[in-house]
């Protein structure tokens, strides 16, 4: 079932990614970086630290962490993300590492990093999370932390529809059934506005089900935050300030020595 679903977007996401091109190679060459403050401030100093960005799509976050110093592999499961990528980070003289792996079924090679990072549009393609959150907590150093900055399900389930005007277009207690239907402001880029997209199986995730799973796998919650994002909501008006657009996630492996993720 897991390998399915997967199988079935990497075949979508390998449609659509020569529309979804990222930044430039010229934007990191400028020093460029796609990182939030907040995201900088939870992971903290990453010089010289290992990093692995799970469905890292064309590279960019990937690229950002590396010329802060971390030694960062990607992952993702489309072949067609990873070729520009490594194109990316050839050009800008970047380097990093990239991987084609299901983030549900990674090779056991890799482990022992300090940070593993999601963002933007991840979680939602997860259709387990027992089974990610005991897969990344097993791969942390004592001391690592998992860091996920994420769109909202309030705003996954939620549609501008004028001035002050929402509609519920989705189930925000979804959870392990995917989404029917994905209205069009919340497809990914490439098949918004698109007819002829292909289809995608997603997820919707209350961020308490996220932190639960973390919890489950042995790992200590050390930051979570809600924010608001007024341009998710095109068109609300003054509202958009008023409902949670974001969340940040953060959990850390504090493992004492003869203990394993998820002992009691």
């Amino acid at each position: 079932m897991l390998h399915d679903i997967t199988a079935a977007n990497r075949a979508s996401w390998n449609q659509i990614h020569h529309a979804r091109p990222g930044e430039p190679a010229s934007f990191f060459v400028a020093g460029g970086s796609t990182l939030t403050e907040e995201e900088l401030a939870a992971a903290g100093d990453v010089r010289g630290r290992r990093v692995l960005h799970l469905a890292c799509s064309c590279g960019d976050e990937v690229l950002s962490w590396a010329q802060l110093g971390a030694s960062v592999t990607g992952v993702d499961i489309s072949e067609v993300a990873l070729a520009m990528a490594i194109e990316k980070s050839t050009a800008t003289g970047i380097p990093a590492g990239f991987i084609r792996a299901d983030m549900l079924a990674l090779p056991e090679s890799l482990t022992g990093f300090d940070l593993i990072y999601l963002s933007w549009g991840a979680i939602c393609w997860v259709p387990d999370l027992d089974v990610f959150a005991t897969s990344v907590a097993a791969r942390l150093v004592a001391g690592g932390s998992v860091l996920i900055a994420e769109h909202h399900p309030v705003w996954e389930t939620l549609a501008v529809r004028g001035p002050n005007q929402l509609e519920v277009t989705a189930n925000y207690f979804g959870r392990t059934n995917p989404l029917a239907a994905v209205e069009n402001s919340k497809r990914p880029t490439g098949a918004r506005d698109n007819p002829d997209a292909p289809t995608f199986q997603a997820f919707i995730w209350p961020p308490s089900d996220v932190i639960t799973a973390l919890l489950k796998a042995g790992l200590t919650l050390t930051r979570f935050s809600e924010a608001p994002d007024p341009e998710s909501y095109p068109g609300l008006g003054p509202a958009a300030s008023a409902i949670p657009a974001t969340y940040l996630i953060q959990a850390t492996r504090n493992v004492s020595r003869g203990t394993s993720p998820g002992s009691p």
